[in-house]
């Protein structure tokens, strides 16, 4: 199963995001948590690397950034089989240096989400899975 995981902590963007991809119609699944915590507990419930998901996933949030976020998920040994593409509003040059630096982070995407590029993220991260 392909699924897509939004992790926003703004709800508007989230069911916009999630509308967009289940109108597009790629993946067999959409999960959306305000909480990169809400994420974690999900991941360490369902560890499978059987299933293939792209993470979305936003850096600025309160109690637990993105950047919390993939330190705490690369030390419960998220599953490599879960693709993760950062989709934030920052423009700060920082941030995109860190994640390049961040092995277990694909790629850095400025929002909003569009069709064509969620058609490019869907063919180079779950269509050669």
């Amino acid at each position: 199963m392909k699924r897509i995981v939004l992790i926003d902590d703004d709800s508007t963007t989230n069911y916009l995001n999630k509308l967009i991809i289940e109108r597009a119609a790629l993946v067999d699944e959409v999960l959306t948590f305000e909480s990169g915590q809400e994420a974690l507990d999900y991941f360490r419930r369902n560890k499978s690397d059987e299933d293939v998901s792209l993470v979305l996933l936003d850096i600025n949030m309160p109690v637990m950034n993105g950047w919390q976020f993939l330190d705490q998920y690369q030390a419960s040994n998220g599953s490599e089989s879960n693709k993760i593409v950062l989709l934030s509003s920052s423009i700060n040059p920082a941030d995109k240096q860190m994640a390049d630096k961040k092995k277990s982070v694909l790629d850095f995407k400025s929002k909003p989400l569009s069709v064509e590029m969620l058609n490019d993220l869907v063919t180079s991260y779950l269509q050669a899975s």
